[in-house]
């Protein structure tokens, strides 16, 4: 779906941390073709993400739920509210309210379902370039 409008800035900064190659190159292929987001590092470990994040001043990070729950999340969230322009999107590999709304009242984070992606990324992405964030579904 490429055309002369976008859907995120071109200066939007983007790290994908999941631990499968084959879904961070779906996610950046709907990037580059559906956005003038510039994907600056995929990563398979949440240290990898961050390092990528602090290194290249990402805006958004799409963080594998696998990777976000490897580590307590009272140590996530001290993570992220150093990082306060950065928007975390969690992709989630089993999609129920429940979930979303756990990971919500948990981190306040935006949520995706993976089988979902390529539908729900570019709406989600583009309230977190407005600073808003959005749980999907």
């Amino acid at each position: 779906m490429r055309g002369n409008v976008r859907t995120a800035p071109p200066t939007g900064r983007v790290v994908i941390a999941d631990r499968s190659p084959h879904f961070r190159e779906t996610l950046r292929r709907v990037l580059v073709q559906n956005t003038d987001a510039q994907v600056i590092g995929e990563a398979a470990s949440l240290r990898e993400a961050l390092r990528l994040v602090r290194k290249h001043q990402a805006h958004v990070v799409l963080l594998a739920v696998d990777l976000a729950m490897s580590h307590p999340a009272s140590r996530l969230r001290r993570i992220v509210e150093g990082l306060p322009d950065v928007r975390v999107i969690v992709l989630l590999d089993e999609d129920t309210p429940g979930y979303r709304q756990a990971i919500r009242e948990r981190w306040g984070y935006a949520c995706i379902a993976k089988d979902q992606a390529e539908s729900e990324l570019l709406p989600v992405l583009k309230s977190c370039w407005h600073g808003q964030r959005r749980f999907g579904g």
